[in-house]
C-alpha cells in the first residue's frame, strides 16, 4: 500500500515539474504576467505611466522613465499587496561593443539574439512574433504584434501595446547620451537619443504573484525525496508493478 501512495505521489510530482518547464506565460490577475523562462514578471499594462495618470500620453525621454519606473509601487488587487523594484526590460551588450546592426543573431537590428534583451525574448518567443524582415533581409507578411485567437497566452495578456519604441534599461557603449531601445511593433532593437519622448513597458524579477506552495505540501514533498534517495534504502522502487 505504501508503494503504490509513493508512486501515485511521485507521478505527481513529475508531473507538475514538467508542466513548469514546459510553460512560457501566465497570468497571474491583478495585471501581472508571469514569464516562467526568464522568470521575471511583466505589468500587463504596456502603457502605465499614462493608465495610472502620470504622463499625459505616457512618452517621456529615457531619464523620466527610468526614474519613473525605479519609483513604481504597483498594487496587487487580487493579492492585495503592493510590489516595488520595477525597472526597464535588461539588454545585453552581445559582440563588440554597441550596436552590431544586423537581420539575424546579432544584438542590434531584426531579428536579434534572444538573450540580448528580456523584452527581445518576450517578442520573439514567448509571444511568438515575427520581424519586419526575415534573416536574409527580406520584407516579410505578418510580422509584429500579431494576436493568435487560439492562443490565450500572448499578446492577448496585455494591453495598450504603443506603435512606437519601449525604453530598455542601459545607455549605448559608445554614447552617453543614447540608450538602448525596442519597437513591438516590427521586432526592432536599436538605440536612440535619451531625449526622445517613448515608452515603458516594465518588469520585476520573479514570480512576485505566484501563490506559494502549501507548508505540509512541501514537507510532504521533502520527505518523499528524502526517501527516495536515502542511502539506507538499498531496494529501488519499481513503480511499474
Amino acid at each position: 500500500m505504501k508503494h503504490k501512495i509513493l508512486c501515485a505521489a511521485l507521478s505527481a510530482l513529475g508531473t507538475l515539474a514538467a508542466g513548469s518547464a514546459q510553460a512560457q506565460l501566465f497570468n497571474r490577475g491583478g495585471g501581472l504576467i508571469y514569464d516562467s523562462v526568464q522568470n521575471v514578471t511583466w505589468l500587463a499594462d504596456a502603457n502605465y505611466a499614462k493608465t495610472s495618470g502620470f504622463d499625459g500620453d505616457g512618452a517621456m525621454n529615457w531619464q523620466d522613465a527610468t526614474a519613473w519606473t525605479e519609483g513604481l509601487v504597483y498594487h496587487d488587487t487580487v493579492r492585495n499587496v503592493s510590489y516595488d523594484n520595477w525597472r526597464l526590460p535588461s539588454i545585453h551588450d552581445l559582440g563588440s561593443p554597441g550596436c552590431n546592426f544586423g537581420s539575424s543573431g546579432t544584438d542590434c537590428g531584426y531579428n536579434v539574439a534572444t538573450q540580448s534583451s528580456e523584452i527581445a525574448h518576450l517578442f520573439y518567443v514567448s509571444l511568438g512574433n515575427k520581424a519586419f524582415v526575415d534573416s536574409n533581409g527580406q520584407a516579410q507578411a505578418d510580422y509584429g504584434l500579431i494576436d493568435d485567437p487560439n492562443n490565450p497566452n500572448d499578446e492577448s495578456l496585455f494591453a495598450n501595446f504603443q506603435d512606437s519604441f519601449y525604453w530598455l534599461a542601459d545607455s549605448h557603449a559608445n554614447s552617453t547620451s543614447d540608450a538602448w531601445r525596442f519597437k513591438l511593433t516590427n521586432g526592432l532593437q536599436d538605440y536612440g537619443s535619451k531625449s526622445f519622448l517613448l515608452y515603458s513597458l516594465v518588469v520585476r524579477d520573479g514570480d512576485v504573484a505566484a501563490v506559494p506552495l502549501p507548508g505540509a505540501a512541501w514537507l510532504f514533498g521533502t520527505a518523499l525525496i528524502g526517501m527516495i534517495f536515502s542511502k539506507r534504502r538499498s531496494v529501488a522502487i519499481n513503480c511499474a508493478d
